[in-house]
């Protein structure tokens, strides 16, 4: 009942503060084209008016792909056929779970850090718009917020990161090995899919409590003043442990949630042929809707944690 009562609280908050969402995806917009124009660019200038260009519009060209790939240098090596569709939702959730971060282009990872640490600046700014006693967006109280709060935020990054690495270096250099000597000695190739596959759930599931863990690390930092990271992340894994059904219940509700919005706009998506003008701006519209329900439901999750914190705290 608890999860459900703070799930109600945080979807009425979030409702309230439909602005900041938006806001937020304005800044995702803007940081996206970074990438997205140099991309544009050079595809355009391969493609051009070219009867591979009018191949492309109907299906992927994989003739015309294999020579791009072969001349194609920094951001250009990420455009695969794995990136179009679902592909490409499936493609990042594969490199999270096995934790492929640095083998991606050095310019990719330099955007995505910086991505990253634009996120860990934003979070700031939601968590301080959360904290006041009649939540509303306002741009200069935000970015006030999200500035106090960087540092420390920057810090628990950080922090949670040693978590993950940790994780990371365990399951590959004391599980995955034993996994590979089982695989050997197989006669069928089951058993060594379901263990890799048991591998990845467990993966998985300890990069999300991690999150959750230092979600709510942050939450105290800002809810109670914290300026001590250490202190707030034992208390965040203190109070993750004393409400575990409270905690993980209401985060999973809301990652289920995202899953199910995700299945819809795969779904949607094939659907739209996108062989002229029109569909293809129908399919990026639908892009766009997708990523901004992404962003409304992190900030569902922020506003649920917080109210929930609050009331088992």
């Amino acid at each position: 009942m608890k999860i459900f009562i703070n799930f109600g609280k945080g979807f009425m908050t979030t409702g309230k503060t439909t602005k900041m969402v938006l806001f937020l995806f304005v800044i995702n917009l803007l940081f996206s084209l970074i990438l997205a124009v140099p991309m544009y660019n050079s595809l355009k200038n391969s493609l051009g008016a070219s009867e591979a260009g009018n191949r492309m519009v109907e299906s992927f060209d994989y003739i015309w792909w294999e020579e791009f790939r072969d001349e194609a240098q920094g951001l250009e090596t990420t455009f695969t056929p794995s990136i179009i569709g679902k592909g490409a939702i499936l493609t990042n959730l594969e490199s999270l779970i096995q934790m492929r971060f640095f083998s991606a282009p050095p310019i990719l990872i330099g955007f995505g850090l910086l991505y990253i640490i634009l996120h860990t600046f934003l979070a700031g700014g939601i968590l301080s718009t959360f904290n006041q006693d009649e939540p509303r967006f306002a741009v200069k109280e935000f970015l006030q917020g999200a500035g106090s709060h960087f540092l420390r935020f920057l810090a628990l990054m950080l922090f949670s990161w040693l978590f993950l690495f940790a994780i990371g270096a365990f399951l590959h250099n004391a599980i995955l090995p034993i996994i590979d000597d089982i695989s050997s000695d197989s006669y069928s190739e089951v058993i060594p899919f379901l263990l890799m596959l048991a591998l990845n759930v467990i993966a998985f599931f300890l990069l999300l409590f991690v999150q959750m863990v230092f979600d709510y690390a942050r939450i105290k930092a800002v809810l109670e003043d914290e300026n001590n990271v250490l202190k707030a992340t034992g208390k965040a894994f203190r109070f993750v442990f004393k409400h575990p059904f409270s905690t993980l219940g209401l985060f999973y509700l809301i990652f289920f949630l995202n899953i199910a919005v995700t299945v819809i706009y795969i779904l949607v998506k094939e659907t739209i042929p996108q062989s002229d003008v029109l569909t293809v701006l129908a399919a990026f519209f639908l892009q766009q809707l997708f990523i901004f329900a992404l962003i409304w439901i992190r900030c569902l999750l922020y506003a649920s944690q917080w109210e929930l914190y609050r009331y088992l705290k």
